[in-house]
């Protein structure tokens, strides 16, 4: 094992009680085994009915977490106690809330209470941590494990394993995968496999993901469609489109069946290249296959008619899609009001609005960007600050680039004066402009001859850590030879 991981057990083992015991001990307003307790000791559902309530509750979350812990309240109170597995079940659905903190907390008083846990609680605890970024109180939950007198499962190495790789500690990772199996630990199952490429995929390490997929291989151990899916979506994010062809062939030969998730990950690398042959074919493969497509297949087919300049063809598509039962949703109706904003139809493009907003879809940023951008694009700037200015009003908070796309609609106008106090209002909301940003604000200072301030935001952009685009140095060179002669001939 490696120096750093050997130093992340001996350090955590040390923090685990301190932080579980201890930690926001008032983070519960009750105490279950106190004096000032109920005395009743039946709470108010029957065993069946809690069972039920939590087995749902597991695979859905509760609608506040205010729930579970009144619910974790009762059961604590409890005679005899509820199963272990139920109380599992709550801290699941706290999970699936994705109220990582409230399970540790939930755990931490079963603890203080002596109430029973098991290698499943403490895998779900780990998972927690894991996805809070305490990598030290992850590792160091495996002390517990083996004070209490379990034995760590695939599940509790392959989420420790997918803390580090979510990390970037993917040599500290390989070692540990390496001693588990040397030592006969655990012996690595298709999940596991699946899980290490899938995250490896996630940190577009897809060379390090294709050889975990060839490993898997060479230990008999079968891929499946979701291992086979993580690797083909891996290879297509990274344009390694022919790869991921191969890769579905080689799917199909094996006996593993595609779905519309396999199919659409190649389908929309092959329309982002232009390989419109291979799309059809691919669509005509899934027709006779019987596998139909699905609103994010649709969408995929919708975005790629409306970069082609094929509105009516896009058009028609979302027809289809409405008439097969996909009904189009906000992704799917900004896609094709983009496509009218790249012909300049704006117009068309609020049509298309009104009828999502209609069917009680209502717009999200990114459909705000797509309108300021087209009526930018016209030159139509005062209708894209006025949208600007109404998206916090509806609660979306306007990105990086949304400000941009104003920044250079007012740039281009020669209204550079009202441009800077933009990126004043910009920066006054906490938003951190990028070096295109930068870019389009220098070099409409230069032509709007306002070259003092195109030097102070050149300086700025370096003191962010940012570097100007080549157009933009050579800018900034004509600007300072211009000075350096106006001083020697004044």
């Amino acid at each position: 094992m490696s120096l750093t991981l050997s130093r992340h057990l001996q350090s955590c083992s040390r923090t685990l009680y301190p932080y579980i015991v201890l930690v926001h001990k008032s983070h519960f307003s009750f105490s279950p085994f106190s004096s000032n307790s109920n005395n009743n000791p039946n709470p108010p559902f029957s065993t069946f009915q809690l069972h039920k309530l939590l087995l749902q509750k597991s695979k859905l979350g509760f609608d506040s977490f205010e729930e579970p812990l009144h619910l974790f309240h009762h059961m604590v109170k409890t005679q005899p106690l509820p199963p272990i597995l139920e109380f599992n079940r709550l801290l699941s659905a706290l999970v699936k809330m994705k109220e990582f903190s409230v399970s540790v907390f939930v755990f931490r008083d079963m603890r203080v209470f002596d109430i029973p846990v098991d290698i499943y609680t403490v895998n779900i605890v780990i998972n927690c941590f894991s996805r809070l970024n305490h990598v030290n109180c992850s590792f160091s939950m495996l002390s517990m494990i083996v004070k209490c007198g379990f034995r760590p499962n695939v599940v509790t190495f392959t989420t420790l394993i997918k803390v580090l790789i979510g990390k970037d500690m993917f040599v500290e990772a390989e070692h540990l995968f390496c001693k588990l199996v040397r030592l006969n630990l655990v012996r690595p199952n298709r999940v596991m496999y699946t899980t290490i490429i899938n995250c490896l995929s996630k940190r577009g390490k897809t060379s390090m993901a294709v050889r975990w997929f060839r490993f898997m291989e060479m230990s008999h151990c079968e891929p499946d469609r979701v291992t086979f899916n993580a690797m083909i979506n891996a290879l297509c994010k990274d344009e390694l489109v022919d790869d991921a062809l191969k890769l579905l062939s080689e799917m199909s030969h094996r006996g593993v069946q595609p779905n519309v998730v396999t199919y659409s990950s190649v389908i929309q690398s092959l329309c982002y290249f232009n390989r419109w042959g291979e799309a059809k074919c691919l669509l005509k493969d899934m027709e006779s296959r019987n596998i139909c497509l699905d609103l994010h297949t649709y969408s995929i087919l919708v975005n790629a008619f409306c970069k082609e300049g094929k509105i009516k063809a896009a058009e028609e598509l979302v027809e289809t899609m409405i008439i097969k039962g996909n009904f189009p949703d906000v992704v799917t109706y900004s896609i094709l009001m983009d496509g009218y904003c790249l012909r300049g139809e704006i117009d068309r493009a609020l049509e298309v609005l009104d009828t999502m907003i209609s069917k009680g879809i209502l717009p999200d940023s990114h459909t705000y960007s797509i309108l300021i951008n087209g009526y930018c694009k016209k030159l139509k700037v005062d209708k894209a600050i006025e949208l600007l200015r109404q998206m916090p009003l509806e609660g979306l908070a306007p990105a990086v680039e949304t400000y941009t796309t104003i920044l250079q609609g007012l740039m281009r106008m020669g209204r550079h004066v009202e441009a800077l106090n933009l990126y004043k209002d910009m920066l006054d909301r906490g938003l951190n402009p990028n070096n295109v940003t930068y870019d389009i604000l220098i070099h409409g200072c230069i032509r709007n001859n306002r070259s003092k301030e195109a030097c102070v935001l050149h300086n700025t952009m370096h003191v962010r850590g940012l570097r100007e685009v080549a157009s933009t140095a050579s800018l900034l060179r004509d600007l300072r030879n211009k000075n350096i002669q106006n001083f020697a001939f004044a």
